[in-house]
């Protein structure tokens, strides 16, 4: 016990009473103290898994986009390949009717 005062030597009831409540609030300090760390680190610590989470997805995105472009463009050039082996200009025909 951290109060300071004069030492009696016959303690009251109150004067017990007063040491235990003033024990008590510096207890209830240092619990709201070790929760709002305990709190706000976990809360630190979910934030930081986000971060990380979306930091190592973005680079798995941006790979499938590139992969969906690139077979994007070789299935229009493929269709062109047959379009122009077949004869039937087809692609030339839409673009003269889109217009």
């Amino acid at each position: 016990m951290t109060i300071k005062r004069k030492v009696r030597p016959n303690l009251t009831n109150y004067d017990v009473l007063e040491l235990i409540q003033e024990e008590l609030r510096q207890s209830e300090k240092r619990i709201v103290r070790k929760v709002i760390v305990a709190v706000s680190s976990g809360v630190l610590m979910v934030l930081l898994f986000i971060v990380i989470t979306i930091s190592t997805q973005g680079k798995t995105v941006r790979d499938y986009a590139a992969e969906a472009m690139k077979k994007a463009f070789e299935a229009e050039r493929a269709v062109h390949i047959i379009d122009e082996a077949a004869g039937t200009n087809f692609l030339d025909q839409s673009k003269s009717d889109a217009n």
